[in-house]
């Protein structure tokens, strides 16, 4: 019995078996790349769990205002940023009083992001983290465009604007 988890942890397995799909990230990370996984696929202690299957959600968690919280509110693992969920998630305040345009605006900017990270993985023959890699580098990136669609969307879900910090 090697291979079984420890903690089978039953109380977040019986939320995401509920859902068609799940958001995670990966705990310990440079760069927090979230990712929607079939709810078939049972997650190691390496993920971080999000029990949404929402696009609204997906969008605030793959936004730079979160991003800009994480990198404040992380620990680390050898000295890289690890994602925990009483030190970033549980603290970090989500729009208040988004309107109903607001979360669409957010859920669509996040499908046009992901469907543009498929497009763009598939023609290069690359995985997630070697795309954003790639849009590390000076210049224009459309995937850096979609990411400021989708960030200029969760800002007016904030009310906040483009030169606010978020933090």
């Amino acid at each position: 019995r090697w291979w079984q988890l420890s903690y089978s942890r039953a109380d977040m397995m019986a939320v995401i078996s509920k859902l068609s799909r799940f958001i995670v990230c990966s705990c310990v990370t440079k760069r927090s790349i979230f990712e929607f996984i079939d709810a078939g696929i049972r997650p190691n202690a390496a993920l971080q769990v999000f029990a949404f299957e929402d696009d609204y959600s997906f969008g605030i968690l793959q936004s730079s205002a979160h991003w800009a919280w994480f990198m404040g509110r992380c620990s680390t693992l050898k000295g890289d940023p690890r994602y925990t969920s009483n030190t970033v998630y549980d603290t970090f305040a989500w729009p208040q009083t988004p309107t109903e345009a607001q979360v669409r605006g957010v859920a669509r900017a996040a499908v046009a992001l992901r469907k543009l990270r498929r497009e763009l993985m598939e023609r290069e023959k690359i995985n997630l983290r070697d795309l954003y890699r790639s849009m590390e580098n000076p210049g224009e990136h459309p995937l850096k465009d979609a990411q400021t669609s989708l960030d200029d969307a969760v800002r007016a879900a904030y009310g906040m604007s483009k030169k606010a910090d978020p933090l």
